[in-house]
């Protein structure tokens, strides 16, 4: 799970969203996390600690953005989310060691928000499954088998209808095939790029545009700052688009940034770009938070 995105994510849940299908899912997920124990604890082992923070997420609109963002939160409400909006002087009372310069705006997530470990949350449902009868194996898929049926007949539909997959096991060259009646392709990010190199050869496969599934690649970094916000910080989102949120208690912080549009670094290798954060991150969150213009990544 090294390229998973589950585990290198920064455990954000929040409800503030634009889109009711988002805010959904979410109100949902959160329900889920609280009442983890009922859905994956398994007999005999400790109950599931997926450390959740409910510190909640704060958005920050400029003059520019307020509109946006208090019809986002009316929708927000409409959907049975609990988020409250802030004036510059109300979030200075707040949170005040932010600089409210240029902030017209903020939305503040009451319930249901944070951040939690999401390494633990795959562990629990790896155990589940396990305890369930699942049987797990570390390959790497190379392509999948139709029915020989299927390949006679040779339409669009015969495709979808997969006999074997073939794995590559860590420990051989050869390809190992895997009876099925159903796959589920839970590879996240990497779905186009394994479902364009497993379905290559498929008879009836149509004309081969990739899969509109494409991995992004973001950074996120760690820093030190004895100085900086206490307990009560949530996950701030700057007008800038620049994050952050409390790691621990003991100083540190992670955050980061979406590069601008167009910018898109190359996803051929998980190495982080430590120049963008000095370049790009920093600067806006130290002006946001004055405390961060001393800090040790």
């Amino acid at each position: 799970y090294s390229r998973a995105s589950t585990v290198l994510s920064v455990g954000g849940i929040r409800q503030q969203f634009s889109l009711p299908e988002n805010i959904r899912l979410s109100l949902f997920s959160a329900t889920f996390l609280r009442t983890i124990n009922e859905h994956l604890w398994v007999p005999h082992e400790p109950p599931i600690d997926l450390q959740f923070q409910p510190s909640g997420y704060l958005f920050l609109a400029s003059q520019r953005g307020a509109a946006s963002l208090e019809a986002s939160v009316r929708l927000q409400r409409e959907e049975g989310a609990k988020v409250a909006l802030l004036s510059a002087s109300q979030l200075k009372a707040k949170f005040p060691w932010i600089n409210t310069e240029d902030v017209a705006v903020a939305s503040y997530g009451l319930e249901n928000e944070g951040w939690f470990d999401p390494c633990s949350l795959l562990n629990a449902f790896r155990r589940k499954a396990t305890s369930l009868g699942v049987l797990s194996c570390v390959g790497e898929v190379k392509s999948f088998t139709t029915s020989a049926e299927d390949k006679m007949l040779g339409t669009a539909q015969s495709a979808a209808r997969v006999k074997y997959v073939n794995v590559r096991l860590p420990s051989s060259p050869e390809q190992q095939p895997v009876s099925c009646a159903i796959v589920v392709t839970a590879a996240g990010a990497w779905t186009g790029e394994l479902l364009d190199t497993a379905t290559a050869g498929l008879p009836g496969k149509p004309s081969p545009a990739p899969f509109p599934i494409q991995p992004r690649k973001r950074y996120v970094y760690v820093w030190h700052c004895p100085e900086g916000p206490g307990l009560e910080c949530p996950l701030l989102v700057d007008t800038s688009g620049a994050y952050f949120r409390r790691e621990g208690i003991a100083g540190n912080f992670l955050g980061g940034m979406s590069p601008p549009e167009g910018d898109e670094p190359d996803t051929g290798d998980l190495e982080v770009d430590h120049g963008f954060f000095q370049e790009q991150v920093w600067p806006r969150l130290a002006r946001r938070v004055p405390a961060f213009q001393a800090l040790k990544v």
